[in-house]
């Protein structure tokens, strides 16, 4: 009887994943479009895809080539349409699940990024973890420069990587940028991604800026040191090379590496209004200096280093909140938040009028710097009073 009940119980466990499967559709891969990279422009009302195709077409036993890849573009009235008519090259329906990159285009960024995403946040096949820019102009002529021979979209992917430890870039990935369109009031960022010709006329492409957002459409673009402003407020730099002059008559000159920045946000009301503190600290060593006498720094001259390195920061980050926060109401820095979570009572009765909140609103920024490693004192070649 237990030996039956042995054998029943193995059948179970085997049909039971059967009888649970999925209601979609499966499809191998020889029948499948293989998208490694989408672009996404406007041609007037309708949507213009620029995507980028695995196409492996080496023989038997020759090395595939990532440089074999198919430039597909396609239009339609929405993304769904625009879409499905890749299957109209070879019968084959679309698989995103290998993409890597979607590259928003400067028009269709205006018209509103909810109308661009959703079609890749509602499907299963897209991961989470897509990376989303935004172009500098056409979004087609960052995945035509990806089809050249040489360029994947992994060197893509790195640039953003390193862009990111290098204190370029936050976190432009589908989730994080779907997060902040569905919150209240925080809007999202995307990094700002150039088309530049080479020496012998090559396509390159750089990270030239950050593009901020209003109302889920793209309301401004800043420079590279305006976006380390962001990153700074939002606790999301991770690197950053600032070069500060000191000394007597500010004659000397010293490039500081920072590598280790915290920022603490903390909201309060003050006679019925919002006051935020801001609180960075940054910590890091002197990469380079240059002064008259040569050689590093010395350990008397760190604490004017410091001062001078704080208040640059604190200046970059003010300069940016006052411009994207207080100016343009862009809230990428996601203080709305704050509020709602430590002073709900008011958010609840302001939340309406969050651009009169903003008005309102008091910012005090304190940076605090320490620099570890002051860098090597000079020692000077001095002639032996005894040699001849």
């Amino acid at each position: 009887m237990r030996k039956i009940s042995g054998i029943f119980l193995a059948l179970l466990l085997v049909l039971l994943p059967l009888c649970l499967t999925g209601c979609m559709n499966a499809a191998e891969l020889k029948e499948r479009t293989i998208i490694k990279m989408v672009g996404v422009d406007m041609d007037g009302e309708d949507y213009l895809l620029t995507m980028l195709q695995f196409s492996p077409q080496a023989q038997s036993g020759e090395k595939t080539s990532e440089s074999q890849s198919l430039v597909i573009q396609t239009k339609g009235r929405s993304i769904s349409e625009a879409v499905d008519q890749v299957s109209h090259y070879n019968g084959n329906k679309v698989f995103f699940g290998n993409s890597s990159f979607l590259v928003v285009g400067e028009k269709a960024a205006e018209q509103g990024l909810e109308g661009v995403l959703n079609f890749f946040n509602s499907n299963h096949e897209v991961s989470p973890e897509l990376y989303v820019v935004m172009a500098q102009g056409q979004a087609e002529e960052v995945i035509r420069a990806q089809s050249g021979e040489g360029s994947t979209p992994t060197q893509l992917k790195s640039m953003v990587q390193q862009g990111q430890k290098n204190g370029l870039l936050g976190r432009p990935t589908l989730k994080d940028v779907m997060n902040r369109l569905q919150s209240d009031r925080a809007e999202p960022y995307l990094p700002l991604i150039e088309t530049v010709s080479s020496e012998n006329e090559e396509k390159k492409l750089k990270i030239s800026g950050m593009a901020v957002f209003r109302d889920g459409k793209l309301k401004d673009t800043l420079s590279i040191e305006e976006a380390k402003g962001v990153l700074w407020a939002t606790d999301e730099l991770a690197r950053a090379i600032i070069t500060v002059d000191f000394g007597e008559d500010k004659a000397s000159r010293a490039s500081v590496e920072l590598d280790n920045s915290k920022t603490k946000a903390k909201i309060r009301l003050e006679r019925g209004k919002p006051v935020l503190n801001l609180s960075i600290q940054s910590k890091g060593s002197v990469h380079e200096v240059s002064f008259d006498r040569g050689g590093g720094t010395e350990i008397g001259e760190l604490e004017e280093i410091q001062n001078e390195v704080a208040g640059q920061i604190k200046a970059t980050v003010q300069h940016t909140i006052d411009k994207v926060l207080l100016e343009e109401k862009c809230d990428v820095f996601r203080y709305s938040e704050f509020i709602k979570k430590y002073e709900p009572e008011y958010w609840k009765e302001n939340q309406q009028d969050w651009d009169k909140v903003i008005d309102q609103m008091t910012i005090n920024i304190s940076v605090d710097c320490r620099i570890d490693h002051p860098g090597l004192e000079s020692k000077h070649f001095q002639v032996d009073s005894k040699a001849t």
